[in-house]
């Protein structure tokens, strides 16, 4: 005996048992029962929701021999031949495969004759979409007057392609795609009527990947039921389907947000050469970042689609990650998913987002580069000062008291103003006080160290500062001056003890952090770890000068050899007139130090 498919044995009868429509059943009930069915329907929605059948209850329901009647009772003739596609008096035309001006001319031709059997001629229409615009036309005659014995129903998965003249003329019915929970009843009604063992996890992943089509989701049970020897599982499903299971997906999101790049290049590895389908895999990661996104807000609509024994390990996830990283990660992968489509490698497209997302891997931002050439044209351009243009800042100068005597507090030292005949060569570097720990130039090393440990929100805090200087106490930080909302965050107790964790490991000592924004007040903060907060630093004491030394010291030439002079000027007043462009090649110098910076 042959084999019928689930989705033709399970094709609802009658209106009760139409799941998932209600709205569309008791209105269609109630036209019946009050005599008001009117001579066109238009049915639209995803495909699998139920249209083509709820087409074939109603023509049932009006041709039923016991009928009109909302309740057909499907053991009559009329109803016995509607069911097996023989009725004389329902025809249905598929329009993608009939969709020319000729088949709509026969079909006018046949449409005055009188039904054979039945009560009412009707003619279901499915994909209308498709049809040619002649067809359309020819199709608006007979809708604009048609017979009264017949009824027109037309069903499309693409609404917006139908002609508004021919949705005017309809009665208009959206079906709506099932829930995952709509769908997992089904399929357990199914699966205990014909005696399929199935555990229901299983079915919540069936329920998944039928997308909201009753249709696919009963014909892959039916597969699974050919596949399996026994009892059908969840890694029996994503075995058939070509699927991951939750537990590398959570694995692969810890290993993106925690910048392990070696562990996310295998993870892809591991697929690739397990025949898994990249592409897939990256959709089901990205409706796994989906459900972490809207789990801290809306939790009723990220566990709509999560099996109950998938909830636990996604919620903690979601306490662990930040939003703000979950949607990097979901913009990323969004990117390379688009570009596999468009027949990029897949392998290589996914090893290179996660290289992206694991090393910190950023596009430059060619308006804030154009924005600091134009700065520095224009101050080429007048000759002036970059004091407020340029985001620049000259360090502290000071003199040299004594040979071997430096102030520890600064980071550039000054030589003793030279005489005339011993000027300088401008080729020799000046003597400059070296910290032990270039902590500029390890600053997003520190910031990488936060994320590995899972702190990436003091990471997000301090990553926008720039280290100003650090002399082995005092650690200055300084924010540029639109961002410096940061500054309150930054002496945040909580996110300094994150901080100076780390750098007491890479120091062997707690600085004290000196915190400030861009033509702001500064704030000395002390060790995370004190229990109370001493007063902030004072300002810093310069030696006085030697009004003999300095009234007879001569002007000391500029670095550049161009002839000009400037007075080199001790404790702070000197960051002044290092702002002062003497040549071309030093806006070269200024550029570069920018670029550096970022």
């Amino acid at each position: 005996m042959q084999h019928t498919t689930l989705y033709r044995k399970w094709r609802p009868r009658r209106f009760g048992g139409i799941v998932g429509q209600e709205p569309v059943v008791r209105t269609l009930r109630r036209a019946i029962e009050t005599d008001r069915v009117s001579h066109a329907y238009l049915f639209s929605g995803p495909r699998g929701t139920g249209k083509t059948s709820t087409a074939k209850v109603l023509a049932m329901g009006l041709n039923c021999e016991k009928g009109p009647t909302p309740e057909p009772d499907g053991t009559c003739e009329s109803c016995r031949a509607i069911m097996g596609n023989s009725s004389l008096d329902v025809l249905e035309m598929d329009a993608a495969s009939n969709r020319g001006i000729d088949e709509i001319r026969d079909l006018r031709d046949k449409v005055n004759l009188a039904p054979v059997a039945g009560r009412m001629k009707v003619y279901i229409i499915d994909e209308v979409h498709m049809l040619t615009a002649e067809a359309f036309n020819a199709l608006l005659k007979m809708l604009e007057e048609p017979p009264e014995h017949v009824v027109f129903m037309l069903a499309t998965t693409e609404k917006h392609k139908v002609l508004p003249t021919i949705i005017s003329r309809c009665q208009s019915f959206d079906f709506r795609r099932p829930s995952v929970e709509t769908l997992v009843e089904k399929l357990a009604e199914i699966s205990e009527a014909e005696n399929i063992e199935v555990e229901p996890e299983a079915l919540t992943v069936i329920a998944r990947e039928g997308r909201g089509s009753f249709r696919d989701a009963e014909g892959l049970l039916d597969q699974l039921s050919s596949f399996a020897e026994g009892r059908i599982t969840a890694p029996m499903v994503r075995e058939l389907l070509g699927g991951v299971g939750p537990e590398s997906l959570i694995e692969t999101t810890y290993a993106l947000h925690e910048c392990r790049a070696p562990d996310a290049l295998r993870i892809v590895d591991r697929l690739s050469g397990g025949g898994k389908d990249l592409g897939q895999f990256v959709g089901e990661l990205l409706a796994h970042l989906r459900n972490l996104m809207l789990l801290p807000y809306a939790p009723e609509v990220a566990l709509a689609g999560v099996g109950a024994e998938e909830r636990p390990p996604l919620e903690e996830q979601a306490n662990a990650i930040p939003t703000a990283e979950v949607v990097r990660l979901v913009t990323a992968l969004d990117d390379a998913l688009s570009r596999m489509r468009r027949g990029g490698d897949p392998k290589l497209e996914l090893e290179l987002v996660f290289l992206q997302l694991t090393r910190d891997y950023t596009e430059p931002d060619l308006a804030s580069i154009l924005a600091r050439l134009e700065t520095l044209e224009k101050t080429v351009e007048d000759g002036g000062s970059l004091a407020k243009s340029s985001p620049r800042t000259a360090p502290d100068v000071v003199r040299k008291e004594s040979p071997g005597e430096l102030e520890p507090a600064q980071e550039t030292v000054e030589a003793e103003a030279p005489s005339d005949d011993s000027a300088p060569d401008p080729e020799e570097p000046d003597e400059r006080e070296v910290p032990a720990v270039d902590l500029a130039s390890e600053w997003q090393g520190i910031m990488g160290e936060l994320k590995r440990r899972r702190q990436a929100l003091t990471a997000a805090v301090y990553g926008e500062a720039r280290v100003e200087g650090f002399d082995g106490e005092v650690l200055r930080l300084v924010y540029p001056e639109e961002q410096g909302f940061h500054v309150g965050m930054a002496r945040d107790k909580g996110h300094i003890e994150k901080l100076t964790a780390v750098l007491e490991e890479r120091l062997g000592t707690v600085p004290r952090l000196e915190i400030t924004a861009a033509a702001g007040e500064a704030s000395t903060t002390p060790a995370a770890t004190a229990e109370e907060t001493p007063p902030p630093a004072g300002p810093k004491e310069y030696p006085a000068p030697d009004p003999t030394t300095e009234a007879n010291a001569p002007e000391a030439r500029s670095p550049n050899g161009s002839g000009g002079t400037v007075v080199q000027k001790s404790g702070p007043e000197a960051a002044g007139n290092d702002d002062v462009i003497r040549n071309q090649r030093e806006v070269f110098e200024i550029a570069r130090e920018i670029s550096d910076q970022n």
